[in-house]
C-alpha cells in the first residue's frame, strides 16, 4: 500500500526560531499587527538559498502569465501521475525528476493538458532537482499540482505551521497549485477555510483543489476548485449499466447537469492504483469489447461537453486495462492496439476542442454557458445540450446517444439556421469507431422545435457523443 508523504518545508527546521517567524506570520494573516515581526534566521535562509545556488529559473514568463490569468475563464485539463508508477527505466527502476520531465512533458503537453498533478511529492524531493522539473514543465507550457497533506488537525502539525510549510512550497519551487487533502473526514471545515484564505492572502495566483465534500469551505472569491466526486460516481454508475435499462438511470446525467454551478468544479476521470487488479473505468463499462470502449469514449465525449474543468488520472488517458500499480509502471505496449491507441487520440482532440472553443471552457463555472436542449429522452438514452461561449463566440451543440443503436432523423432544436458541423464525433475510425455520422454538415430547417427557431435531423452514432458548430461563424 503505498505510503502518504507529510511535505516539510525546504528550510531547515531547526525549531524555535522557524516556530516564532510561522506564529508572528499568522498572527499577521489573522489581521492583527504585530509590534515585532520574528525575522528568519539567516543560516536557515542561507542553507535553502544555497541548495538552489547552482539554478536559474527560467520560468519568467510562465509566472507573469499566471499572475494574469483567471482560472475559471481558461480552459483547465490536469494529468494526474504518480511519478514512481508512471513510467520506468530500462533497469525496471522509477524516473528521477529530469528523467522524468523528458519523457512527460512533451507527452502531456502534446495531449494538450495545461497541468500535472504529481503524486506522493516526498519531503526529500524538496531540492534542485524537483524545482528544474518544475521549470521544464513551465518552460513545456504546464502548470505543476501537488498533493499536500493537510495535517494541521493532527498534533505533530498545528495550523501555523502547516501554513508556512505550505508557502513555503509555492514560493520556493513556483508550484503553481495544491490539492489539499484532510487529514481525516472528520476534518474541521470551518479551519480548512481559514487555510485557505490565509494561504490566498499570500499567494494570490495559486490554485487550489478540494474534495467535493469540502466545497462548502472553498472561499468563493479564491482560486479553489472542487473535485466533482459525485459526478464521476454518478457517471460511471450510469455506464456500468446495460443500455437496456439505462432509461431507469437517465437522470445520473440530468442531475450531473442541473448541479454542475453549485461550486467551481472540476470533473475527475481517475483509475486508482490497485494492488489487486480492479476494473478502471474500462473494465466497469457495460457490453462487449468494442461496446466497453465505445462506452468509454462517449463517456470522455460527454465529460469534455460537460461543464467544469477536467482532471485524467495516468492510464486512463488511453484506457489501461487494469489500475495501476505502485511497484510497476503503466502498460505503454497496449498503445500499439488501435483501440487504446484510438482513446489516446481522442483524448488529445478533446483537449485541443476544449482550448480553441471558447464555448467548452469560458463559462465552465457559471450558468449563462449553458442551455438545454434533450434532457428527458430517456426512451433513448439521449441527452444534449448547447454551450456559450463570450459575446461574439461560436455556440456549441453536444448530443450523447448512450444506446448501441443508430438513431436515424433524430431532431434536435437549434438557436441559428446556417449549417452545423461535426468538430468531433466519438464514433470516428480514427478513435476506434463505426464512423456513423453526418460528416459534411446538417442544415438548419426553419422548423421549430425544443423551444428553437430552428432544428436540426441529425445520425446519432451508437454510443457516442457529438459536437456540432454552426458553420457561420469564424474559425
Amino acid at each position: 500500500m503505498t505510503s502518504h508523504f507529510s511535505l516539510r518545508s525546504p528550510l531547515p527546521s531547526s525549531g524555535a526560531t522557524l516556530q516564532d517567524t510561522v506564529s508572528a506570520w499568522w498572527t499577521a494573516l489573522e489581521g492583527h499587527v504585530a509590534s515585532e515581526h520574528a525575522q528568519m534566521h539567516e543560516g536557515q535562509r542561507g542553507a535553502w538559498q544555497g541548495c538552489l545556488a547552482s539554478h536559474r529559473w527560467q520560468d519568467a514568463v510562465w509566472m507573469r502569465q499566471r499572475r494574469r490569468e483567471d482560472p475559471l475563464l481558461y480552459p483547465l485539463s490536469i494529468y494526474r501521475l504518480d511519478p514512481h508508477a508512471w513510467r520506468h527505466d530500462t533497469a525496471g527502476n522509477p524516473l528521477g525528476w529530469e528523467a522524468l520531465a523528458a519523457r512527460l512533458v512533451p507527452y502531456a503537453a502534446d495531449l494538450g493538458f495545461t497541468h500535472v498533478e504529481v503524486r506522493h511529492v516526498a519531503e526529500a524531493d524538496a531540492g534542485v532537482a524537483f524545482a528544474r522539473f518544475v521549470e521544464a514543465c513551465h518552460v513545456g507550457g504546464l502548470g505543476v499540482i501537488v498533493e499536500w497533506p493537510l495535517a494541521f488537525p493532527q498534533t505533530d502539525l498545528d495550523a501555523p505551521t502547516s501554513l508556512a510549510l505550505a508557502h513555503d512550497w509555492l514560493a520556493l519551487l513556483h508550484i503553481d497549485g495544491l490539492r489539499l487533502k484532510p487529514a481525516s473526514p472528520e476534518s474541521d471545515g470551518a479551519a480548512l477555510g481559514r487555510f485557505m484564505d490565509a494561504l490566498v492572502a499570500q499567494v494570490p495566483d495559486v490554485l487550489l483543489f478540494v474534495d467535493d465534500h469540502d466545497a462548502d469551505a472553498a472561499p468563493v472569491a479564491a482560486r479553489a476548485l472542487a473535485l466533482n466526486t459525485h459526478w464521476s460516481r454518478a457517471t460511471q454508475a450510469y455506464l456500468s449499466e446495460p443500455p437496456e435499462v439505462r432509461g431507469h438511470h437517465h437522470h445520473r446525467l440530468v442531475e450531473g447537469l442541473a448541479s454542475a454551478f453549485e461550486s467551481h468544479f472540476v470533473l475527475p476521470l481517475i483509475d486508482e492504483q490497485s494492488d489487486d487488479g480492479d476494473a478502471t473505468w474500462l473494465g466497469r463499462m457495460a457490453g462487449d469489447t468494442w461496446q466497453r470502449f465505445a462506452n468509454l469514449r462517449a463517456g470522455l465525449g460527454f465529460m469534455w461537453a460537460h461543464p467544469g474543468k477536467k482532471l485524467v488520472g495516468m492510464g486512463t488517458e488511453f484506457a489501461h486495462g487494469q489500475g495501476w500499480r505502485p511497484a510497476g509502471e503503466l502498460d505503454w505496449s497496449l498503445l500499439d492496439d488501435p483501440c487504446h491507441g484510438g482513446m489516446l487520440r481522442l483524448v488529445a482532440d478533446l483537449n485541443r476542442l476544449y482550448g480553441n472553443e471558447p464555448a467548452l471552457h469560458h463559462f465552465d463555472c457559471q450558468p449563462e454557458g449553458f442551455a438545454w436542449v434533450v434532457g428527458d429522452d430517456s426512451a433513448n438514452s439521449v441527452i444534449a445540450f448547447l454551450r456559450y461561449g463570450p459575446e461574439g463566440t461560436a455556440p456549441l451543440l453536444a448530443i450523447a446517444n448512450f444506446t448501441p443503436h443508430v438513431l436515424s432523423g433524430y431532431r434536435l432544436g437549434v438557436p441559428a439556421l446556417g449549417t452545423w458541423y461535426e468538430v468531433l464525433n466519438t464514433d470516428s475510425t480514427f478513435y476506434g469507431g463505426s464512423n456513423v455520422g453526418n460528416a459534411h454538415g446538417v442544415r438548419a430547417q426553419l422548423s421549430p422545435s425544443h423551444g428553437y427557431p430552428a432544428s436540426l435531423e441529425l445520425t446519432l452514432p451508437p454510443l457516442a457523443t457529438l459536437l456540432l458548430r454552426q458553420g457561420d461563424w469564424p474559425a
